[in-house]
C-alpha cells in the first residue's frame, strides 16, 4: 500500500520559503505544487515580528501553521553568527500564538524559513502532537534539545549562508529533531538570498537561458511514499501491485522526464559554451583583483566572507548598556540623600557602594570594547590586502590553458552524447512501464492483483544503453584544481593570522563585562532587599523606587542575556574560524570567475549535477522497489531500472569532472 500523506513537507518548504512572505490575505487560494491551500488566516506586519498564516489543504483538509522568516537580508547572516539569536520573548510568543490558534483549529503542522523555522522548531519541543518542517531554520537559543525527536525534520540546502555558518560554528546541535542536507541550489553570490529562502520568481539568467530558482521543484520525492528521500534513499517496500505500477508509469511521464529534461537542457547549454567559447571561456574584462575587490566593497560578499563585521553591531548592542548604568548610577545618588532609608542603607552600605563602582566600569569596558572592535575592522581592511592575493596565484590572467580547453571540449563531447543517451534510458524505461501497466490493465478482471502481475510477462526487448568513457580530463580539472586548493589554503592561513589575535582580545573585555555586570545585579539585588523592608509613610514614594531598581535590574538581566550570546559566539568564533571559512568556499571559487563564460558552465554543471542526482537517489528507490520480485514483468523492470540507476551515476561522475569541486 501506499502512504498517505496529509500535507507533504515540499508543499510546507514552499509555503514557507515563498508563499507567507508574500501576506496572502485570508481566503485566497494558493496554488502548490498542484494542492490548493485555503488561507484561513493572516497575522503579518505586527510590532513583534510575529507573522504567521493559518492555511487548510483544500484536499485532505489538513491544517498548517507558516511562520514568516526574518523579511529581506536583515539580520538573516547575523542569526547563523550570534547564539541565542531568537529572543526568549518571541518564542514564548510563537508558542503562544499557537496555542491560541490551536483552540479554533485542529493544527497538524507547523513550518518556516529562517527565523520562522526556529518558531516552528520551539513549539514542536514545547508541544506533543505537532510536527514541525522547516527550511534553513535559526537555531534556538543554546539548550537541550533532542535530536531524535521524529516530529520534526530540518531540510538544509547546501549552500544557504544562515545555515553554512551554524554549521560552520558547530550549532548543529542546537537543531532539534532530523537534519538533512539538500542539494538545490548554486554557489553564486546574485542567489545568496534565494538560496535562503528558496524561491525567486525571476531565477537567474545565465547565457540567455533562465535558471528557475524554486526549492522543492526537483527534489528527490518517493514515487510512492510523496515523502523527500533522504539518507540511503529508499522508502518503505511496498506491495509491487497494478495500481503501484500505474503511479510509476505516470510519475516516469511527467515529474521524472520533466526533471531530466531540464538537467539535458543545462547541459546542452554548458557544451554549447565550450565548444563555441573555446580559449574564450576565460574572457576576464577585468583583473580578478579588480573584480574581487568591488564584491568585497558591495553587496552581501563582503558580510560573508569577513563575516566578523557584523560584530560592530554587537558593540553597537553593547553601547545600550551605558545609558542604563549612568541612570543606575543616578538612582543610587539619589536613594544616598533620603534620610528615611539611613537604616537601610547601613545594613547593605556594602552592596551600595560596590554597586556603583561596578556600574561605573561597565561604559568603561563598553568604551574599551568599541575600541577592540575597531581593532577588529582594521583587521578585516587587511584581509583584502593581505589575504585575499593569495587566491589569485596563478590564474589572474588565464586559468584555462589552450590544452585545458582542448581537454574540456574532448570531455564535453563526451558528456553530450552520454547525457542523451540517458534521458533515452530513462524514456525507454518509462515506455516499458507503460507497457506492463496497460498489459496489467487487460489482465482477467477475476484475478486477485497478486496473480494479474504474476500473469503479465516481461516487457519487450529493448537496446543496450552504453555510455562512452571519456579519456579527457580523467583527473578532473587537475593540475587547475589543485592549484585552487593550495591558494585557499594560503588564504585561510593568512585570514585566521590576521583576526585571531583580535579575537582573543574582544573576548577578554566581554569576559570582564560579563562578570562586572553579573556582581553589578547580585549588589543591585542585595539593596531591593533591603528597600523591601521600607515602608514610607502617607506617600507612595518606596513602592516608585522599588519598581524603578527592579527596572534597573531587568534592563541589566537582558544586556547580560546579549553579552553571554557575543562572547559565546566569539569563542565558537575563535575555535572554528577555519571551518567557517571553509565552509564559505564555494562562493569563493564561484566569484573567482565573476564575469566569465567558465563562470556559466561552472553554474550550468552544478545545476544539472542537482537535478540527476536527485533523480539518481528516486531511481534507488524504484529499483529498491522493483527488486525481488517473481513475476517476469517486474523482474524485468527491475533489470532496467538498474541498468539505468548505474549509467545515471556514470553520468553524474562525469559531469562533475568537467567543473571545478563546488
Amino acid at each position: 500500500m501506499t502512504t498517505k500523506i496529509g500535507t507533504p513537507d515540499t508543499d510546507l518548504i514552499e509555503l514557507s520559503g515563498k508563499w507567507v512572505y508574500r501576506h496572502p490575505k485570508t481566503f485566497s487560494e494558493l496554488h502548490v505544487n498542484g494542492t490548493v491551500y485555503i488561507v484561513r488566516e493572516g497575522e503579518y506586519n505586527k510590532a513583534s515580528g510575529l507573522d504567521y498564516m493559518i492555511v487548510e489543504n483544500k484536499t485532505t483538509g489538513e491544517i498548517s501553521m507558516i511562520f514568516e522568516g526574518t523579511q529581506g537580508t536583515q539580520d538573516f547572516l547575523t542569526d547563523g553568527t550570534l547564539p541565542g539569536s531568537i529572543p526568549n520573548t518571541q518564542l514564548r510568543e510563537a508558542d503562544a500564538a499557537y496555542k491560541k490558534e490551536s483552540q479554533k483549529y485542529d493544527i497538524k503542522n507547523v513550518a518556516g524559513n529562517s527565523l520562522g523555522g526556529g518558531l516552528s522548531n520551539y513549539i514542536a519541543s514545547k508541544n506533543d502532537g505537532i510536527r514541525s518542517v522547516t527550511y534553513n531554520p535559526a537555531i534556538l537559543p543554546k539548550g537541550t534539545y533532542d535530536k531524535n525527536n521524529p516530529r520534526i525534520i530540518n531540510y538544509l540546502s547546501e549552500y544557504d549562508p544562515l545555515t553554512l555558518g551554524e554549521r560552520g560554528l558547530g550549532y548543529g546541535n542546537r537543531l532539534p529533531g532530523e537534519s538533512h542536507i539538500l542539494q538545490n541550489n548554486v554557489p553564486w553570490l546574485q542567489t545568496i538570498l534565494s538560496n535562503h529562502t528558496g524561491y525567486d520568481d525571476a531565477g537567474i539568467t545565465v547565457k540567455g537561458k533562465n535558471i528557475p530558482i524554486d526549492a522543492d521543484a526537483y527534489l528527490p520525492v518517493g514515487i510512492w511514499s510523496g515523502k523527500v528521500l533522504t539518507g540511503g534513499g529508499k522508502g518503505q517496500k511496498i506491495d509491487m501491485n497494478p495500481d503501484n505500477i500505474r503511479i510509476l508509469a505516470n510519475s516516469l511521464r511527467t515529474r521524472m522526464m520533466e526533471q531530466i529534461s531540464r538537467g539535458q537542457f543545462y547541459l546542452d547549454t554548458a557544451v554549447d559554451l565550450v565548444n563555441n567559447e573555446g580559449s574564450s571561456l576565460d574572457n576576464r574584462t577585468t583583473s580578478l583583483q579588480e573584480t574581487f575587490d568591488n564584491l568585497l566593497a558591495e553587496g552581501e560578499f563582503g558580510g560573508i566572507i569577513t563575516s566578523l563585521a557584523n560584530y560592530a553591531e554587537f558593540r553597537d548592542e553593547m553601547e545600550k548598556a551605558k545609558p542604563v548604568s549612568y541612570a543606575a548610577i543616578d538612582f543610587m545618588q539619589r536613594v544616598r540623600t533620603l534620610p528615611i532609608l539611613g537604616e537601610v542603607l547601613d545594613v547593605v552600605s556594602g552592596s551600595f557602594f560596590n554597586a556603583i563602582d561596578l556600574l561605573v566600569d561597565i561604559p568603561a569596558l563598553v568604551n574599551d570594547l568599541a575600541l577592540r572592535t575597531e581593532d577588529m575592522m582594521d583587521q578585516v581592511s587587511k584581509i583584502k590586502m593581505q589575504a585575499i592575493p593569495e587566491l589569485f596565484k596563478g590564474i589572474n590572467d588565464q586559468y584555462l590553458s589552450d590544452a585545458m580547453v582542448t581537454e574540456l571540449k574532448e570531455h564535453y563531447k563526451i558528456l553530450d552524447e552520454n547525457k542523451d543517451l540517458v534521458v533515452k534510458q530513462v524514456l525507454t524505461f518509462s515506455a516499458q512501464v507503460t507497457y506492463v501497466s496497460n498489459e496489467l490493465e487487460k489482465a482477467d478482471k477475476l484475478l486477485s492483483a497478486t496473480q494479474k502481475v504474476q500473469s503479465v510477462g516481461a516487457p519487450p526487448a529493448t537496446q543496450a544503453y552504453v555510455l562512452k568513457e571519456s579519456k579527457a580530463l580523467k583527473d578532473g580539472m587537475g593540475k587547475k584544481q589543485r592549484l585552487l586548493d593550495r591558494n585557499f589554503r594560503d588564504f585561510s592561513a593568512k585570514t585566521t593570522n590576521l583576526l585571531m589575535p583580535v579575537l582573543s582580545s574582544i573576548r577578554s573585555i566581554i569576559n570582564q563585562l560579563k562578570q562586572v555586570i553579573k556582581s553589578a545585579i547580585r549588589y543591585l539585588e542585595n539593596i531591593q532587599t533591603g528597600l523591601s523592608i521600607v515602608k514610607i509613610p502617607f506617600t507612595d514614594r518606596d513602592y516608585h523606587l522599588k519598581e524603578e531598581l527592579r527596572e534597573y535590574i531587568r534592563k541589566l538581566q537582558e544586556i547580560l542575556l546579549t553579552v553571554r550570546g557575543v562572547g559565546s559566539a566569539v569563542k565558537d568564533m575563535e575555535s572554528n574560524l577555519e571551518h567557517v571559512l571553509a565552509i564559505y568556499r564555494p562562493y569563493i571559487d564561484t566569484a573567482l570567475f565573476e564575469d566569465t563564460k567558465f563562470q556559466d558552465v561552472i553554474l550550468l554543471n552544478k545545476a544539472a549535477t542537482n537535478i540527476f542526482q536527485s533523480a539518481e537517489i528516486v531511481f534507488d528507490d524504484i529499483k529498491h522497489q522493483l527488486s525481488g520480485n517473481k513475476s517476469a514483468a517486474i523482474s524485468a523492470l527491475d533489470k532496467l531500472a538498474v541498468q539505468t540507476s548505474n549509467n545515471m551515476k556514470s553520468l553524474l561522475e562525469q559531469i562533475k569532472r568537467g567543473s571545478i569541486n563546488v
